[in-house]
């Protein structure tokens, strides 16, 4: 039996073959048309694109506490402790419904916060994930995330400011936004911090939003770095060749996935994602 068991939810967006090399389960948030509601599952993710294509706007929510403290019964039945690490508690009820489950349990189940979305949470999950393999303790890796968490690093390209506008994401920003979108074609630059997307710039093309992100990268070591998009590979490949050498870190080991409806719902088609745990300073 071992003795920890690692959950996430499903906005980490790690691909299906990693969670499956590393037993990482996921709880799935969920997605609203309307008023038809659907887990975020891989299965259904290419059905959400092609309603997002075909002009519905989703929403998302969290998944309620119940569910949680179903998959912890299941994830108990062959583990010790359950590690369930959570989407950002500042934009999203996922973490205050995953600790209200853990209640249950009487300390069996730990929740972290990873304070990030998409594949910034899911490099989090995958330190996890090899900490447990090595035999750490929960505390050992909860020490070992939260000095992570605080050298994570989430910088992020949108190509419309529609989805984020319907999100609410950036209220006190859009304003401004609309009436700079009014007079020129803008994308927009944000980055997260303490858990909480921030507006970082404007840019005019893809080109030169993924040149901005380098150059926030420039100067750092990285000792984990990934890169997420939304149906724009392409593009991803792009931001990896040119973040790779400056962040002195192995091409060929980044991780580049495809978000799914979560990070979609928010940030629509062809947006991108740099996320790094930055190596500790010397």
């Amino acid at each position: 039996m071992p003795a920890i068991a690692l959950l996430s939810d499903s906005a980490c967006d790690l691909p299906a073959p990693l969670l499956a090399q590393h037993a990482i389960t996921l709880v799935p948030l969920f997605i609203r048309f309307g008023d038809e509601e659907f887990p975020d599952r891989y299965e259904l993710r290419e059905m959400f694109w092609a309603r997002y294509a075909a002009g519905e706007a989703p929403r998302t929510a969290a998944s309620p506490p119940p569910i949680f403290a179903d998959a912890y019964a299941q994830a108990l039945k062959e583990a010790d402790q359950v590690l369930m690490i959570t989407v950002t508690g500042v934009h999203s009820s996922t973490y205050h419904h995953a600790q209200l489950a853990a209640q249950a349990f009487r300390g069996r189940v730990q929740v972290f916060d990873s304070r990030a979305i998409s594949l910034a949470q899911g490099l989090l999950v995958l330190r996890a994930a090899r900490r447990i393999a090595q035999g750490a303790t929960m505390p050992e890796i909860l020490e070992d995330l939260h000095q992570a968490r605080d050298r994570l690093r989430l910088w992020i390209y949108l190509d419309s400011l529609d989805a984020i506008q319907r999100s609410g994401r950036l209220a006190s920003a859009m304003q401004t936004l609309k009436r700079a979108s009014a007079a020129f074609s803008i994308r927009i630059l944000l980055d997260m911090r303490e858990g909480k997307l921030h507006l970082m710039g404007i840019v005019r093309s893809p080109r030169k939003g993924i040149r901005r992100i380098v150059r926030e990268a420039q100067g750092r070591r990285a000792e984990a770095v990934a890169v997420a998009h939304t149906r724009a590979l392409a593009r991803a490949h792009t931001l990896a060749d040119a973040a790779a050498p400056v962040l002195a870190y192995p091409r060929e080991h980044i991780l580049i996935a495809e978000a799914g409806p979560i990070l979609g719902a928010h940030g629509g088609f062809r947006a991108l994602g740099l996320t790094i745990i930055e190596s500790p300073r010397a």
